[in-house]
């Protein structure tokens, strides 16, 4: 009885809550998702893709697929870049695919110091399965279709347009960036006279970086402390852990949740505890780095198994460019 109403409770939550945004443990990996700001923050050329499996013991749950390409225009300060991304959630199969062009400009403060702004223009394709939704008629009267109005009254795909936005500190040593999502609320109701806009989701994110030893303009060693908030309506999450990079290995260890408040009584606001393993296969200009979240909410009494995730980076550049300094301002993964 437990086991069937949690599937229950998760149909609903899949199918009914509003922001439901893809969520990626390493997000560092896939910049220009945490912000527009960093779009072209490398020497020129930079492919990403991140796959991740979120609860896989659950049938039918989370899995998000996203890839980017962006460009250092150096000579007008400028970065352009190009990200997709699809998110498949739930049992009645809830598609999100996301098209995103993203611009950035950036200048000096000081001689190892910027300031960044981006922007994301973009287009969303959201769809769903009616067929798999099983409502109250059909459990009422135990029948394998359903006059329910609400599903009569769907559409089983909705489009629309995305702006999303974001600044950045940036210095060799520390950064502070903010982020903001769905600019426009986009209305993303599958019923035809809804009215289901997608809240502004806000991100401040941020952390410093501590270094025990360089060679030339190369870190072989340090230890970076970070976080990254979220806010979206009534309902806020952060992420914080560090990073330990030795070259050419990096750990990081991190906790998502705010255990100090309750969405509502017995409900801590805790998520995950993550751990990272990354890899810089300098010979290939790539990084590979792989996540793991062991689920510490309720979640766990459903067998969740945790989250993966597995990131891979690879940098295309001009030997010139890459004696040239470069600021980077956050962690690889």
């Amino acid at each position: 009885m437990r086991k069937k109403l949690f599937y229950i409770c998760l149909i609903f939550a899949v199918t009914y809550a509003k922001g439901q945004n893809p969520q990626l443990t390493q997000f560092y990996a896939m910049p220009m998702y945490l912000n527009p700001a960093f779009t072209g923050q490398t020497y020129e050329h930079r492919f990403v893709a991140d796959i991740r499996d979120q609860w896989p013991g659950i049938s039918t749950t989370y899995k998000t697929v996203a890839a980017s390409y962006d460009y250092n225009i150096a000579s007008a300060n400028s970065g352009i870049g190009l990200m997709l991304l699809q998110d498949n959630s739930g049992t009645p199969s809830i598609s999100t695919t996301l098209a995103m062009l993203s611009y950035a400009y950036h200048f000096k403060i000081s001689k190892f110091a910027e300031i960044r702004g981006g922007i994301q223009l973009g287009y969303g394709y959201k769809s769903i399965d009616i067929s798999k939704l099983v409502l109250n008629d059909q459990l009422y009267s135990n029948k394998s279709t359903t006059v329910d109005p609400f599903v009569l009254n769907m559409n089983n795909h909705v489009n629309y347009m995305d702006i999303n936005a974001g600044a950045l500190l940036n210095s060799a040593t520390y950064w502070l960036g903010f982020s903001a999502q769905h600019l426009n609320t986009p209305n993303t109701s599958f019923s035809q006279d809804g009215n289901n806009k997608e809240p502004i989701d806000f991100s401040l994110h941020g952390g410093y970086r501590f270094i025990t030893e360089k060679k030339g303009n190369q870190l072989m060693e340090y230890f970076s402390p970070t976080f990254n908030y979220k806010h979206e309506n009534n309902f806020d999450q952060l992420d914080i852990g560090a990073y330990y990079f030795k070259a050419p290995l990096n750990l990081g260890l991190w906790y998502r949740g705010l255990p100090l408040k309750h969405y509502a009584p017995g409900y801590l606001n805790a998520d995950a505890v993550s751990f990272l393993i990354g890899v810089d296969v300098a010979k290939y200009d790539a990084r590979i780095g792989f996540s793991y979240d062991i689920t510490v909410s309720r979640l766990t009494v459903a067998r969740s198994l945790g989250s993966f995730e597995l990131s891979v980076i690879y940098e295309v550049a001009k030997r010139s460019r890459k004696t040239k300094k470069v600021l980077i301002s956050c962690p690889k993964f």
